[in-house]
């Protein structure tokens, strides 16, 4: 009975490092010194999703734009790329999404985390990611930000 409820245990720890490991498996994105943006190239897996996270300070204005294979799929009229904001927070962040980007004005400092998704179930793609980071709300897509 003892080696059982010592196997439950482990089983259970070893579920729980698998889970954790899943739900922080994100590419931490840095900038070169100096540098305010980077330029990735990125694949999908058909009908996958990456997640990506970057540091930002309260008041700052991420814009993250995909280009090249994000194209429309045949069986829909959208680009089948599309990139989510993960970890916002109602009333604090504002973000505002589109075909190829994504603008966040953060309401905090901290780590934001995005997501790129593919819809097209039969292959992979391959395209341009930019993630650039500012100091000017001016940048911000969404225009002004909103109160609530």
């Amino acid at each position: 009975m003892k080696n059982m409820n010592k196997l439950f245990i482990f089983l259970v720890l070893a579920a729980a490092f698998v889970f954790a490991g899943q739900a922080n498996a994100q590419t931490r994105i840095v900038f070169a010194k100096g540098a305010s943006s980077k330029t990735l190239t990125v694949t999908v897996p058909a009908n996958g999703e990456k997640s990506f996270s970057v540091q930002v300070k309260e008041g700052q204005v991420i814009n993250i734009g995909v280009s090249g294979d994000i194209n429309v799929s045949k069986t829909t009229e959208f680009p089948v790329i599309s990139v989510n904001l993960t970890n916002g927070e109602e009333g604090v962040d504002n973000s505002q999404d589109g075909e190829g980007y994504l603008s966040i004005l953060a309401g905090r400092s901290g780590n934001y985390v995005f997501s790129v998704a593919n819809s097209d179930k039969k292959r992979a793609r391959t395209f341009k990611m930019e993630v650039k980071v500012t100091n000017d709300r001016a940048d911000f897509a969404g225009g002004e930000e909103v109160e609530q």
